[in-house]
């Protein structure tokens, strides 16, 4: 990730090595002949103090994210 400023250099701390985000990964599972389950997964590491404060932030964001894909690709999906 990079900040995006036209003006200065700016190198702020939480885009370095905070957040790492180490592999990710959606799965398909059959429930029956007419539906399937996509999970979304992702690994990563917070190295914020305190940790479990921005672990719940982390979880949190992540979250969010994978119900907008999954979400997505369910309304794509259904519209075959």
């Amino acid at each position: 990730m990079n900040e995006l400023n036209p003006f200065w250099d700016i190198q702020p701390p939480h885009l370095n090595g905070y957040f790492l985000s180490k592999k990710g990964e959606f799965k398909l599972s059959p429930i029956n002949q007419k539906e399937t389950q996509l999970t979304g997964t992702t690994w990563y590491e917070v190295n914020v103090k305190p940790e479990f404060y921005w672990k719940w932030w982390s979880d949190f964001i992540i979250h969010k994210i994978h119900l907008r894909v999954l979400n997505h690709i369910k309304d794509q999906s259904e519209k075959i």
